[in-house]
């Protein structure tokens, strides 16, 4: 199931970088959601809007090399940006033949904890290591921070260039959230709380995502979703 789950979304996800004076700069994952050429991803990676750009993940299950030196980067525009809830959502400036998976985008409704799901993201791009990395966990919780976001925790340690990939619910192969970074308690919890109590900050093994109904939300603000998946 997990094979499946990698080849299912391996085309899907590519690197998303800020292109400058000839030169590349890696800031995270962005998964395609849509034919023309929308991606989703984490919020907080396109801050500085201009001159961003994903480049495809390599093609074929072949052993491939750990960096390339040049690559094909297409540039992108921020469409609609939720940053509360840290989820983007990105256009390819060009025009190009997109297929996506059917019948792929989930709810979180339909996860509970101790599911089997999947994350996959260019987990060391920082390292110029320009592979796609899938990793296997179990959903530890489901929460909801201070300002009421939805959070999906799993127990697979973080990497940074695993934020804005997706997290997949391998039984039925669906996308239920967005990665957004290493699950750390003393920002997670009400910033009163963390005064009042002096909590100190820890690293944790355990990673979190923000539920997908988020970018689902703004795929609707650009009315995608009734469109391709007959949801408004």
């Amino acid at each position: 199931m997990l094979q499946g789950v990698s080849h299912k979304f391996r085309s899907g996800c590519m690197m998303l970088a800020r292109s400058q004076a000839g030169s590349i700069t890696f800031l995270g994952t962005a998964f395609l959601v849509h034919e023309q050429g929308y991606l989703l991803t984490a919020a907080h990676l396109t801050a500085e809007e201009p001159d961003l750009v994903v480049v495809p993940a390599a093609a074929g299950d072949d052993f491939s090399p750990m960096t390339f030196d040049r690559v094909a980067a297409m540039p992108v525009e921020v469409r609609q940006r939720d940053v509360e809830r840290d989820v983007a959502l990105l256009r390819i400036r060009q025009d190009i033949a997109i297929s996506v998976p059917d019948d792929f985008l989930g709810a979180t409704a339909a996860v509970r904890c101790g599911a089997s799901v999947m994350s996959l993201g260019y987990s060391f791009a920082h390292q110029q290591v320009h592979s796609l990395l899938g990793f296997n966990a179990v959903v530890s919780a489901k929460i909801r921070s201070h300002n009421d976001t939805a959070l999906i925790l799993y127990d697979s340690a973080f990497h940074e260039g695993d934020r804005g990939g997706p997290l997949v619910h391998v039984a039925d192969g669906h996308v239920i959230g967005i990665v957004s970074g290493r699950f750390e308690p003393a920002e997670i919890v009400a910033p009163a709380a963390a005064t009042a109590h002096k909590l100190e900050a820890r690293e944790t093994n355990v990673s979190y995502a923000v539920a997908i109904e988020y970018g689902l939300d703004l795929m609707r603000a650009e009315n995608l979703l009734a469109e391709q998946f007959g949801a408004g």
